[in-house]
């Protein structure tokens, strides 16, 4: 509940700067203010009507809500880096006004705020189809190489995360992550957590496209977008599927010397770590699939070797990379080292809600296992 009051309130403030910095300084008719003041509401509140939209009359299925479905979410990332860009231009305006003191630079300037107001929408148009491309670009290839003397026999494991897929998905975006999973010939694949962001009366459809993964496994740990959408439900798709979910569970992986084991989202659904490594033997090498980052540093880092997150999408879109590392114990992407054990955050390989990412570019986690020689 607080969240979301925070989040009403962090809207609300935004659509009052915006309106302001738009119209509180220019001749501009009630018309048009009144106009900007619905586009601004409308395009902030796109989860809203959007979810409404989806549980009304049929008119709005199938393509027609897909469309709107981008749409709407394309608008709110737009006033999202429309907002920043505005509050970040008044910011170094009003500095620069103060150092150098020259009348061209007084922000009062009616002329010049118009100016630069047409100027900052069309930057944040070019700033939002940029981050469309970058949120649709093929997934980056991290490697990560381990050589470990309880590892029996060399393994590549894929690691890949946050896919987001819902109703309105394109099939070809999760084809192309599919072809670069597959492009690296793995022998296992694991998905760790948000693979799904729909319920599976909506997107199982989309989420079968998965059936196109090659290899001789492919394992599932739950995040917490699957808790938001019937888990259980998924859970039953996903073992029909032929995946095998990793839910306070594990795995030894054949003569490997490799235990791999799974976690459901820390901050949606109980976890029972003794139950999660109940059938690893002290020799095996484990590795931790938890979609959130979140439990690194309170975990018993004796438990596991390795663990495997995502769900922070690196940020997504600049400048949230901050407030990401520190909404998540101050994980954001990357390899991380902490008492002998090590953590790789991906940064997934979809998005969630405005279908951009800006400077936090998509990616896969290709880990090669070796013994140590």
């Amino acid at each position: 509940m607080f969240f979301f009051i925070g989040m009403l309130i962090l809207v609300i403030s935004f659509i009052s700067v915006v309106y302001k910095i738009l119209t509180g300084y220019a001749v501009v008719t009630w018309h048009t203010k009144t106009a900007l003041l619905l586009f601004l509401s409308v395009a902030w509140f796109a989860p809203v009507w959007l979810r409404w939209l989806r549980h009304s009359p049929d008119i709005f299925d199938g393509m027609v809500y897909d469309c709107l479905y981008k749409i709407g979410y394309f608008l709110m990332g737009f006033v999202l880096i429309l907002s920043l860009l505005l509050i970040a231009r008044d910011i170094i305006w009003q500095v620069l006004y103060f150092i150098i003191k020259k009348p061209v630079l007084n922000p009062d300037n009616a002329h010049y705020i118009n100016v630069l107001n047409m100027a900052t929408i069309v930057l944040a148009l070019m700033v939002s189809f940029y981050g469309v491309y970058e949120a649709h670009k093929t997934p980056q290839v991290k490697t990560l190489t381990i050589s470990n003397q309880r590892i029996k026999k060399p393994v590549k494991i894929v690691a890949a995360s946050d896919f987001h897929i819902n109703h309105s998905t394109p099939v070809w975006h999760i084809n192309k992550i599919i072809d670069v999973i597959n492009a690296q010939n793995p022998d296992y694949v694991v998905l760790v957590g948000d693979i799904v962001d729909d319920t599976p009366d909506l997107a199982l459809r989309k989420f079968l496209t998965l059936l196109k993964l090659k290899a001789k496994k492919v394992y599932i740990s739950l995040g917490n977008h699957e808790y938001y959408n019937r888990p259980y439900g998924w859970m039953i798709e996903f073992v029909n599927a032929g995946f095998e979910v990793l839910h306070n569970s594990g795995e030894r992986i054949e003569e490997t010397g490799l235990y791999l084991a799974g976690i459901p989202d820390v901050n949606s659904a109980k976890v029972n770590y003794d139950r999660t490594f109940k059938m690893a033997e002290d020799e095996d090498y484990k590795i931790l699939l938890s979609h959130s980052p979140d439990n690194f540093k309170k975990t018993d880092k004796s438990k596991f070797d390795l663990q495997l997150s995502g769900h922070t999408h690196g940020g997504q879109i600049f400048p949230f990379q901050y407030i990401t590392k520190q909404a998540n114990e101050g994980y954001l992407s990357g390899l991380y080292h902490a008492e002998g054990t090590k953590l790789y955050v991906m940064k997934g390989a979809g998005y969630w809600g405005p279908p951009m990412r800006l400077f936090a570019e998509p990616d896969i986690l290709v880990l090669n296992l070796e013994p140590m020689k």
